[in-house]
């Protein structure tokens, strides 16, 4: 019951002001002069033109076009991506091989220190594999 005194205070209020708003905007516009009348029409009339030029143009040129559309060819340039296998001849997993070497140092159960000493462990394997790879024969 309150709330329906309170909804009809508010609905007398907003037609009072509504009312007062419309009898200052006519008073306002009743006391303009016919120069400024007729300026304000032609820059009405200016605006109105300017808005149908701007409509006119073709629909490839509309922004509002090209952003969904240039969404959509991205997304499908994705998905053929992503369907035939990725960029490359391997696609995106890469070579078996590579994969295989992966599993085997996350396998590992050693730190960073475990790995460098079991590089440092045959130091004479390395020093062959860098001179057989350069131009100096292996000793």
């Amino acid at each position: 019951m309150n709330e329906n005194i309170h909804e009809a205070q508010g609905r007398e209020v907003q037609g009072m002001l509504e009312t007062r708003s419309r009898t200052l905007f006519q008073e306002s516009v009743d006391g303009l002069d016919m120069r400024v009348r007729s300026r304000l029409t032609q820059a009405r009339h200016a605006a109105l033109a300017a808005a149908a030029a701007s409509s006119r143009r073709p629909w490839f040129f509309r922004l509002p076009m090209l952003t969904p559309a240039a969404g959509v060819a991205a997304a499908a340039l994705l998905g053929v991506a992503l369907w035939t296998g990725g960029i490359g001849s391997h696609g995106l997993a890469g070579d078996p091989a590579n994969l295989e070497d992966l599993d085997m140092v996350a396998a590992s159960d050693g730190g960073s220190g475990d790995a460098l000493e079991m590089l440092q462990d045959d130091l004479d394997f390395y020093d062959f594999a860098d001179k057989a790879a350069g131009s100096e024969p292996a000793a």
